[in-house]
């Protein structure tokens, strides 16, 4: 999720926002194909980089986990072995920052400054874009977008300038990704006006499903029935949460799951966009670089259609007579880049099966919080569906371990 806190925050997330996952398409980030994979870089990436993750798809991280250690080889070069996403795992006695700011050297206290912010803003994130649409008269999707880009622009170039960043990617390749960023997450933001925010939770959840196609078609890699199986529960899970909206809510709309299935799609080919030309290469980018260019290109993509369809004025004078839209829009951008930088550095520190956990539960609590502050006509497609939802995710957790107990027997094995 940002959007998608993704992230969106993509997420994604993106973006994810963050992706959201968090909500946020454009912070949500996650490897090509969910594979495991080794990652070889020259000497000159530093063992401190910060970490770069895809946007288009965070939430999408939970299909990899790629080890991660850096040592000489004789040619001069360094192999870096990094964590899902393409985030570098620390260095030994690197010193724990986000933000650029120094985490505290008691362990379990840093866990949980980056365990809770990343809940915190996640959470803040989802009330924050729901109370968006709860406000009367609201249907500006790409008013929203617009103002989400704008301020993920002025979170990554802050980053940039405190961390001392600069550009390495081309512009080029910005022009094209702005178009993946700024396509899934518009058609998120458009989804929201035809359903309930939590059944949008649930559909980013699914972010997986569409690594798993892809993997398949072009990549040829193959899946056991175990890992299909848990598929299929969370298809069977957002089937009847998404019934349960449609029987609850005055306000659905075929078109939204069009939508929001259309933005997982774009969120998936845009990973696969990411990870070859700014995370996968001699000289990678940074998350804040590419959250920053691409945001900013996104924001005049979003903005020239917006002023020729007339629509500008209506829904500028509509913040002005509603003046807490655009500062809420602005306040849920801010916690969802937020949101994605905590997740990164859970990767980077912890690894990403800690991260995951984390994820996981900022999406049940996600939707437990729209419930709250939000009350809908609550059915038993919606409880059904959530349940399939909880046991797909578990299940999976279940068939990770397993698949990293294997691999470590294996290791023991080949070392006897």
């Amino acid at each position: 999720d940002s959007s998608h806190l993704d992230s969106e925050v993509h997420t994604h997330g993106t973006v994810k926002m963050a992706a959201i996952a968090i909500s946020t398409p454009i912070v949500a980030r996650a490897p090509v194909v969910a594979r495991r994979a080794r990652v070889t870089a020259r000497a000159a990436v530093a063992p401190t980089a910060k970490p770069a993750v895809s946007i288009g798809a965070r939430t999408m991280m939970s299909g990899s986990r790629v080890e991660s250690r850096a040592m000489q080889v004789a040619s001069g070069r360094k192999a870096l072995v990094c964590n899902a996403g393409g985030v570098q795992k620390a260095a030994p006695g690197e010193k724990k920052k986000v933000f650029g700011l120094d985490l505290p050297e008691n362990e379990s206290l840093s866990f949980l400054i980056l365990a809770g912010g990343s809940l915190g803003s996640a959470l803040g994130f989802a009330a924050l874009q729901e109370g968006v649409f709860r406000i009367p008269g609201f249907k500006f999707g790409a008013w929203m977008t617009i103002l989400t880009t704008f301020t993920y622009f002025l979170c990554g170039a802050l980053e940039m300038k405190l961390t001392g960043d600069s550009r390495k990617a081309s512009w080029k390749n910005y022009g094209i990704l702005s178009v993946y960023t700024y396509g899934g997450m518009a058609m998120t933001n458009y989804a929201l006006s035809y359903l309930n925010y939590a059944t949008r939770i649930v559909f980013k959840s699914a972010k997986i499903i569409p690594v798993m196609a892809f993997s398949v078609l072009i990549v040829g890699k193959k899946y056991d029935w175990k890992e299909w199986l848990s598929a299929a529960i969370l298809v069977a899970g957002i089937v009847l949460f998404t019934l349960g909206d449609v029987a609850s809510s005055p306000a659905f709309a075929p078109i939204g799951v069009a939508l929001i299935a259309g933005a997982l799609c774009v969120d998936a080919i845009c990973a696969n966009f990411e990870e070859k030309n700014f995370f996968r290469c001699e000289n990678p980018s940074t998350t804040q670089e590419v959250l920053c260019f691409a945001s900013l290109i996104g924001t005049f993509y979003g903005l020239i259609p917006f002023i020729a369809s007339g629509k500008a004025g209506v829904a500028i004078a509509h913040s002005m007579q509603y003046t807490q839209v655009v500062p809420m829009i602005m306040g849920f951008s801010v916690l969802g880049y937020s949101s994605v930088s905590f997740i990164l550095s859970l990767i980077k520190y912890y690894g990403a099966t800690e991260a995951e956990i984390i994820k996981s539960l900022r999406k049940v609590l996600s939707i437990v919080i729209s419930f709250i502050l939000f009350p809908k006509a609550l059915n038993w497609k919606y409880i059904a569906g959530f349940a399939a939802v909880l046991v797909s995710t578990a299940y999976t957790f279940y068939l990770k371990g397993e698949k990293r107990k294997a691999k470590e027997a294996a290791k023991a094995a080949a070392s006897a």
